[in-house]
């Protein structure tokens, strides 16, 4: 039996079954972690001085961008995916936001209470287990669990930028990254039809230029026929680095256990793992009761004078608010 449960510090998580469980993960990196970092990143202290220090001073002359920049742990979820080059940093910032500015009506108040249908419908599933490589495994499924007569695409994508705000709160996460596993099992032609030029450019414009996470690899699996229709519409906006990085195994679930080690995935795809799926209503809870940095986020962006702005950022030192860095407060 699923059970919601607290931690220490007053934060909840989700106890699928003895030995998995899903919560945000605040650790700090391991030393593994830190040489992947130095090895890929180019994460070293002399570099990450540096770039935080070029990239404030970009940001200092941009009085169109509202961001907590004083914060070194905002400023690394950019530098780190752009290997801490300041500018390219820059140019990521830019295009997260102005993709929120492009798309108001899937951007606006991005918080968990926006998107709960398609988090209790299990669309969007976090694995309690890393896998071997220590990035999120992040299980999609559109075909069975998605009902869009129920749930909207908006909140369908609503979920996935949520998930990824949560993955971006991790540093294991920012480090290492994250790879899907697209479970088309049950596609129906209905659902490849919303998939319409306008929704595969979005969201692919989200994907490949807009968010920080560090995408390592897509594996898709148990794909009818149908399939070719939705493939066939995004195809043509996919690059080709994401094109390296599709594998597609149908039911060969041996071909995926040559990516993915056994001990990372549930026995549905080959693995060893007896857990079910989590809960989605227990899901979709947790993180409406984690959501104090979903509704922080919501200030940050484009504006016309940051100046103008009657807000201040304040270090939060509650400790039973360990996720949460800085808050917003009125100024007088």
């Amino acid at each position: 039996m699923q059970v919601k449960k607290y931690d220490e510090h007053g934060r909840p998580y989700l106890e699928i079954c003895e030995g998995y469980e899903i919560r945000l993960d605040y650790s700090e990196l391991s030393e593994a972690d830190k040489e992947k970092a130095r090895v890929e990143l180019r994460e070293t202290p002399e570099n990450v001085e540096k770039g935080l220090k070029e990239l404030r001073e970009i940001l200092a002359n941009d009085d169109t961008l509202f961001v907590p920049s004083e914060y070194d742990e905002f400023l690394m979820k950019f530098l780190r995916p752009t290997k801490f080059y300041a500018k390219s940093a820059y140019k990521l910032m830019r295009h997260y936001y102005e993709f929120r500015e492009k798309y108001p009506e899937y951007c606006k108040n991005l918080v968990p209470s926006t998107a709960r249908l398609a988090i209790e419908h299990n669309i969007i599933n976090i694995h309690p287990k890393r896998d071997q490589h220590r990035r999120r495994i992040i299980i999609v499924k559109p075909g069975t669990n998605w009902d869009h007569s129920i749930v909207s695409v908006n909140e369908s994508f609503r979920a996935l930028q949520l998930g990824a705000e949560a993955a971006l709160l991790e540093q294991v996460t920012q480090v290492n990254g994250f790879i899907v596993i697209m479970d088309f099992v049950g596609l129906t032609l209905s659902q490849c039809l919303v998939a319409t030029p306008h929704n595969v450019r979005m969201f692919m414009e989200w994907f490949q230029k807009s968010q920080p996470l560090r995408c390592k690899a897509i594996h898709v699996v148990n794909y009818p026929t149908v399939f070719a229709v939705l493939y066939g519409v995004f195809r043509p906006f996919i690059g080709s680095k994401i094109k390296k990085r599709v594998h597609f195994h149908g039911n060969d679930f041996k071909s995926l256990l040559e990516h993915v080690d056994a001990d990372c995935l549930p026995k549905c795809y080959g693995g060893t793992i007896e857990c079910e799926e989590a809960d989605g209503k227990l899901a979709a809870e947790i993180l409406e009761e984690s959501s104090d940095e979903f509704e922080l986020a919501t200030h940050f962006g484009i504006v016309k004078n940051k100046h103008e702005i009657k807000l201040k950022l304040v270090p939060v030192t509650d400790p039973n608010r360990i996720g949460t860095k800085y808050a917003l407060v009125k100024t007088e």
